[in-house]
């Protein structure tokens, strides 16, 4: 069946992240009472003309010109060209003072922008994927598998999920976005939203208190130490300041051995490493990754994932680009804002936000 919506409806709709982005250019949809005017073509030289593709009223008409009718793009360089720099607007507004409305406007179009260039892309010389399935629940943001239990995140109340032997299981853990495995066999449950962080092993669970969202727990020379959101490394016992990450801010983040990775989504194109036995820390380009919302080591090589563009892509250790894989859409062979990578087996597992679906594909 197909949605119909009218064009000032659609402008003021409810700016709510979790059905801000749910239409596509290509799904059932239809947008009544577009203003007429500028053409798609038009609109995006208009928008790159700016300083900064800043104007909301232009960004809302292209959107709805997208979704109602979706172009056939011949000469795909000005609209990629537009998307990243959507993307960077969208960056800027992450950070303090930023607007909101703005963000989600240029996130939103951006969306658009991916799945019209990417739409019908073929991937089969890329041949890589090798399972698919949906996670349950609402805007999944992590998941992890270990001792034959799986382990989920969802947005929602119910958004902590636990499924292995003895059943499933969901919990009420404030706004979760993360989930770690620490070194004693606990499964911290960090956040970019809500003050604290959760530990739990097995049924019992622990609150760790702290003035702001914890990102990442860890544990380092026996001693329970965590990342907060404002980019400081703490000891948790005695609560201690070890490291300040040059971060402003940080949305999430791994560790690999010494190596702790923090992602900034307002630092546009680029990722943070600090080494936790020194404190040194180094500021490393990712393009043509734009917003890189989570990465994983894998032997010598270093895959991210890039919510903006729905690809994997590999580099060296040293940050070196080597290649990507998969596009931007619902395809088979497509994401739509990864957030989260592992390895499992040797194998890639990738969860998408916004189609809760999980893909399994081959370390390439």
């Amino acid at each position: 069946m197909v949605k119909q919506t009218d064009f000032l409806q659609f402008v003021a709709g409810d700016v709510d992240p979790l059905t801000w982005y749910d239409w596509l250019p290509g799904d059932a949809i239809r947008v009544s009472g577009i203003p007429e005017g500028e053409s798609c073509e038009q609109l995006v030289q208009s928008l790159l003309l700016r300083s900064a593709p800043d104007d909301a009223s232009r960004l809302d008409l292209l959107t709805a010109r997208l979704l109602d009718t979706p172009p056939v793009i011949t000469d795909p360089v000005p609209w990629r060209t537009l998307a990243a720099r959507l993307s960077a607007l969208m960056c800027r507004q992450l950070a303090t003072g930023g607007d909101r409305h703005l963000r989600m406007r240029a996130q939103r179009l951006n969306y658009c922008i991916q799945a019209c260039v990417d739409q019908g892309a073929d991937n089969s010389e890329q041949p890589v994927i090798l399972d698919t399935s949906v996670l349950p629940g609402n805007k999944p943001w992590d998941c992890i598998e270990y001792d034959g239990v799986r382990w989920w995140l969802t947005s929602g109340d119910q958004n902590v999920h636990r499924d292995g032997p003895g059943g499933r299981a969901s919990f009420s853990r404030g706004l979760p976005t993360q989930l770690d495995l620490l070194r004693d066999g606990r499964l911290s449950v960090g956040s970019i939203y809500t003050p604290g962080a959760w530990l739990v092993d097995g049924e019992t669970w622990q609150h760790l208190d702290h003035a702001h969202p914890i990102v990442l727990v860890f544990q380092h020379l026996g001693e329970l130490r965590f990342l907060d959101g404002a980019g400081v490394v703490w000891r948790d016992s005695p609560r201690e300041l070890i490291w300040r990450v040059p971060c402003p801010q940080v949305h999430f983040a791994r560790l690999f051995g010494n190596t702790l990775y923090c992602m900034d989504n307002a630092d546009f194109g680029h990722v943070t490493c600090m080494d936790i036995e020194s404190g040194e820390a180094t500021r490393h380009s990712t393009a043509p990754v734009q917003v890189c919302n989570d990465v994983v080591e894998v032997g010598d090589a270093l895959y991210l994932i890039d919510k903006q563009q729905g690809s994997v892509f590999k580099f060296s250790r040293k940050f070196d680009y080597v290649g990507r894989r998969l596009t931007f859409g619902r395809g088979a062979s497509q994401l739509v804002d990864p957030v989260s990578v592992r390895v499992m087996d040797g194998k890639l597992r990738v969860v998408s936000w916004l189609t809760g679906r999980l893909t399994w594909l081959i370390a390439f």
